[in-house]
């Protein structure tokens, strides 16, 4: 009896253990994916706003306030945009003093003063800059990306933005991972969306808060309201056992608390191991105490073995969340910041052992006539084509990286700038010989650069920027070296 209540309360204890590193880690990884998800969406809109801002008869309707035309340049990319995804609410030019130009979403209703509502959009015109997060608006919540909008000669005039529905959110953490995400809304930021969105079923769920779209999952009914202050809590609900826990206080842009953001995993997988082993435990005990330690080292192993497999489950993800965080979402090879730390590590090296070390830096001619001619999606194309070439035209030993937009940047080490100047070459013929489809002929403009003692990464890429510049400048389509004046 001794013995057995001894095991018993160290396998307590032992459950305890397991389930605090579990939630801890839940908490670990849904704070990484919800962090992702937002910085995908971002990503993603804010290039394809740039892209619509660097067409120049969009800034010229602009400017001429001509929205006839603007909304004739702008609606096809709209529908297309809303066809991908039904949660783009807004797609929003407005003026430099904050009046409603062009609603994409509503283009009959325009010349409105925003600016006692519309901070966001404030602080674009004021700071000239762009501005992310969430805003709270008359019609919902939407996270919003907002960027100036300037003429070809630098000229202010106006902002422009995109704001996906913040249920996107949630829906897409419900339908591709496996946590249930849950939206709890302050009453008093619920009353200003609930004027014109009569529609939106919702339950009061304290004092503070209510639950949006309470009949989403019936689990919702047997949430205790201790999940606003606890950091988690366990709910059994038709023999399901599910982790509740807070990821994060939803914020908006001007820093106001709105709710809170409420994760549900399901633990049948891990509650079911402990029921089993409890009944071993106890029967095994009740039975023959001769065989208990047999059995309770059994369970304890399996307890390790559970928690090792756990674990390695999590570095997994963690280890494919680090890889998205380096990878170039459209072309897949390293994006700036990844071949940025790369290049400071070529050069820690090649200062150590006097080795040398060679930077190519080319990009794309004419690309934004391409993407003017034939589209953003043939532009994305060609981006993909060109990095599929390079990848299978350098050496393992190689680094190969996306700079930004259509520039990308080669670390070559053990490499000498003679040597760098025949691949660079090669690079060229290869890229102007290849047939790109819808965009026929494409060629590239290439600058080199090799490293000197001393050197720093900003210096090298600089100097290579301006072996870079100076192609472009005499004539494109070719590899020109950087020389010390």
């Amino acid at each position: 009896s001794f013995i057995t209540a001894v095991f018993l309360y160290m396998g307590y204890f032992h459950h305890q253990f397991v389930l605090k590193t579990l939630v801890a880690e839940e908490r670990k990884v849904a704070s990484n994916i919800y962090k992702q998800t937002f910085k995908h969406i971002t990503e993603k809109y804010e290039l394809i706003a740039n892209n619509l801002l660097l067409n120049q008869q969009i800034t010229d309707a602009i400017e001429d306030q001509d929205r006839s035309r603007l909304l004739e340049l702008t609606e096809p990319v709209y529908k297309e945009l809303l066809r991908d995804n039904p949660y783009l609410t807004i797609m929003h030019f407005h003026t430099k003093d904050t009046r409603s130009f062009l609603r994409l979403h509503k283009p009959e209703k325009f010349g409105d003063d925003l600016s006692s509502i519309r901070h966001m959009i404030n602080n674009v015109n004021r700071l000239k800059t762009k501005q992310i997060g969430i805003e709270v608006g008359r019609y919902g919540i939407s996270y919003r990306i907002a960027l100036p909008v300037f003429n070809k000669d630098g000229k202010h005039l106006g902002a422009f933005e995109f704001g996906v529905d913040i249920d996107y959110i949630f829906d897409f953490f419900n339908s591709n991972y496996d946590f249930k995400s849950i939206l709890l809304l302050k009453k008093e930021i619920f009353d200003i969306i609930f004027e014109n969105n009569k529609n939106l079923a919702y339950k009061s769920f304290s004092n503070k808060y209510y639950l949006i779209n309470p009949n989403s999952n019936p689990l919702y009914d047997h949430l205790p309201v201790s999940i606003i202050s606890e950091d988690h809590s366990l709910v059994t609900y038709e023999h399901t056992d599910n982790l509740v826990f807070t990821v994060t206080e939803l914020e908006s842009i001007s820093n106001e608390n709105i709710g809170k953001v409420v994760f549900v995993k399901n633990l049948n997988f891990y509650t079911d191991q402990i029921s089993i082993v409890k009944s071993i435990t106890i029967g095994s005990a009740l039975s023959l105490l001769l065989f208990s330690f047999y059995y309770l080292r059994k369970t304890f192993k399996h307890y390790i073995l559970l928690i090792e497999h756990y674990q390695h489950v999590l570095e997994i993800k963690n280890r494919t969340l680090s890889k998205l965080a380096n990878i170039d979402h459209l072309t897949k090879i390293s994006n700036r910041k990844a071949i940025n730390a790369l290049l400071k590590k070529e050069i820690k090296k090649a200062s150590r052992y006097s080795r040398p070390l060679s930077l190519i830096m080319f990009d794309i001619d004419n690309f934004k006539k391409i993407n003017d001619t034939y589209g953003h999606n043939v532009g994305d194309k060609v981006l993909r084509n060109i990095s599929k070439i390079v990848s299978s035209s350098i050496r393992e030993t190689d680094y190969f990286g996306r700079w930004g937009g259509e520039e990308f940047i080669i670390i070559v080490p053990e490499t000498s700038a003679e040597d760098a100047v025949v691949l660079a070459e090669k690079l060229r013929e290869r890229i102007a010989s290849a047939d790109f489809a819808e965009a026929q002929h494409v060629t590239c403009s290439l600058g080199v650069s090799t490293f000197n003692d001393g050197q720093k990464a900003e210096e090298l890429v600089h100097n290579t920027d301006i072996a870079l510049y100076e192609a472009k400048s005499t004539g494109k389509n070719k590899v020109l070296v950087y020389c010390i004046a």
